[in-house]
């Protein structure tokens, strides 16, 4: 599997031919809130060119209309996965929901060969869930935006079964997100072997520097990867 981190907590995997996005906001749509982005979009909505795309909850920089609009101009047949208030949004803006799907906790897809399962997360979102995903040869958790809890990483693992090989955690601490410290936590009580922050950097107001969560994490034996948007990670 290939992943790319499409800033905040978007990510495009493609595996076996296939390309799915989880929570693209490559908009600026966030601006009429005054919340502007630091960097341009790494990647145009038409480019990305998704055969899926899957939402972790109903908040503007994870479900972004102005993105998906966009991505289903260029791509029509593209399928749509989410928590039920994502989908209840999309039809109320007078999109056509019949290509939309519904996943909620403890829900298990099939993707291009990758098993996804949605997992926990504590959220102002109450439907808000993250990802645990296994491609055969490694797994990998996304927190998609949850804040910690002393049970959380025990409530992932008993969904899961299995320990992943990468965690990739928010870091922003913030808006209902866990801080760095808490975020290294989870890591280690997940036994994940590496590690990828994400969730930083967009917004001026809603930002961490992810260099401290690496070398506290490093101190553990933890790889960590400070994610760069241009940059393809084979996994």
């Amino acid at each position: 599997m290939k992943l790319r981190w499409l800033s905040q907590a978007g990510f495009l995997l493609q595996s076996q031919g296939m390309k799915i996005a989880i929570d693209p906001y490559l908009s600026d749509d966030l601006a009429k809130l005054q919340h502007y982005r630091m960097t341009p979009p790494p990647i145009s909505p038409s480019e990305l060119n998704p055969d899926t795309v899957i939402f972790s909850h109903d908040h503007l920089d994870h479900y972004d209309p102005v993105t998906i609009a966009e991505i289903l101009r260029a791509r029509p047949d593209c399928k749509l996965i989410g928590v039920k208030s994502v989908c209840r949004h999309h039809e109320n803006l007078g999109f056509d929901v019949s290509s939309f799907s519904t996943i909620k906790e403890n829900d298990t897809i099939s993707l291009g060969g990758l098993k996804i399962t949605a997992v926990r997360a504590y959220h102002s979102e109450p439907c808000a869930i993250g990802f645990f995903i296994s491609t055969g040869k490694s797994d990998i958790y996304i927190s998609a935006d949850t804040l910690y809890r002393p049970t959380l990483a025990k409530e992932i693992l008993a969904v899961s079964g299995r320990k992943p090989s990468l965690a990739i955690v928010c870091i922003n601490g913030k808006l209902g997100n866990m801080p760095w410290r808490d975020a290294a936590r989870l890591v280690l009580e997940l036994g994940a072997i590496s590690a990828m922050p994400m969730h930083y950097g967009l917004f001026a107001d809603n930002t961490e520097d992810p260099h401290p969560f690496k070398e506290f994490l490093s101190e553990f034996g933890i790889d960590v990867v400070i994610p760069d948007e241009s940059s393809i990670y084979e996994l």
